[in-house]
């Protein structure tokens, strides 16, 4: 892979590796798909329709990886430790309105002691 270049946010470039590559399949994916248009819209209506697929494949592609990418993110070591944190003062919250004759608090501390309905203990 190429050198890193750096994402200027902030003050704070940090280099994404691969990130030259990225830009630059990008830019040659966008020229051809403008080229294929504008040939199809001009002249060839069968070369038009073959730029459907292709963007419906670059679409779903894009979406793939953009899950793949938000997975990863939610399971970084920060972000649990942000729930960790969240999930404290969600119960600190609950217990002193179960305390103070909440149902749905209970309800939600019982769960939350069992598993809950999704498994998150």
């Amino acid at each position: 892979m190429s050198e890193p270049i750096r994402i200027e946010r902030g003050g704070k470039g940090r280099p994404i590796e691969g990130r030259a590559e990225l830009d630059a399949a990008w830019a040659r994916f966008r020229r051809g798909m403008v080229r294929l248009a504008r040939e199809g819209h001009r002249s060839d209506p069968q070369t038009l329709a073959k730029l459907t697929p292709i963007v419906a494949e670059a679409t779903s592609s894009l979406n793939r990886l953009a899950d793949e990418l938000q997975a990863a993110e939610d399971a970084s070591a920060r972000n649990r430790r942000l729930l960790a944190v969240e999930e404290q003062r969600l119960g600190k919250v609950l217990r002193k309105a179960a305390r103070q004759g909440s149902p749905a608090a209970r309800r939600m501390l019982r769960g939350i002691a069992e598993g809950g309905p999704d498994g998150v203990a």
